[in-house]
């Protein structure tokens, strides 16, 4: 009778056993086919050029969720006309990319090449119209253009009203409006003198000057 009792208890143990590892692999196997993704978004740019940009990571479908590194979006992230990519994982299988794409900002004009400059510091192709945007001339460092830029636009000028911004070899510049009036920059320039040529754009004394040089420290040079 004893032994009878045994063989019970052993025969219910290795049941639930088995139970309980089948249902344990079953949901394994679900939970990895949950996670997988089957849904990819993308959005910021035309209709046509987000299902290009969805068409070229199509490799990611079917791989696990959780394991998709930033490796995975690295051409996405570095693409010329993207200011900004966020991308999401909404759970449990879809993966968001949201666009913020880069804007021209100056046109750059060296000998017979036409450069149009992103606000994210980075050559764009595309068409732009000519008097919408500042032309750059007398130089083609790409990087000291941006910063330059970056700096008007952030002072107290009005940048939509540039029509170029000429650079020497000393890497001072000038600036001229479109209702031709120009600035002369010192070597040493800065926001604050940036912002205090503002000032003297709207001061009576200087309203009839076609040239503000502030080259010397502490002296202003006009011309009528």
């Amino acid at each position: 009778m004893h032994l009878k009792t045994d063989k019970k208890l052993n025969f219910f143990f290795y049941t639930t056993l088995i139970i309980i590892l089948t249902s344990v692999n079953n949901y394994n196997l679900k939970s990895k086919n949950t996670f997988n993704v089957k849904d990819i978004e993308v959005n910021g740019f035309s209709i046509e050029k987000n299902l290009q940009i969805k068409y070229q990571i199509e490799n990611i479908l079917g791989k696990n969720i959780f394991f998709l590194s930033k490796n995975y979006f690295v051409k996405l992230i570095e693409r010329n006309d993207v200011k900004e990519t966020r991308i999401k994982k909404i759970y449990p299988n879809k993966i968001l990319i949201s666009f913020i794409s880069a804007k021209a900002i100056c046109i750059i004009e060296d000998q017979s090449n036409r450069i149009i400059l992103g606000d994210n510091g980075k050559i764009l192709d595309v068409k732009v119209e000519k008097n919408n945007l500042p032309t750059v001339l007398g130089s083609n460092n790409i990087k000291n253009i941006f910063e330059v830029i970056n700096l008007l636009k952030k002072s107290n000028l009005d940048y939509q009203n540039i029509r170029n911004i000429i650079f020497f070899k000393s890497e001072r510049f000038d600036i001229v409006f479109k209702n031709g009036v120009t600035i002369k920059f010192p070597l040493m320039y800065s926001k604050e003198i940036i912002n205090y040529s503002s000032n003297l754009l709207n001061n009576n004394k200087f309203i009839n000057s076609k040239v503000i040089d502030l080259r010397l420290k502490n002296r202003i040079i006009k011309y009528e």
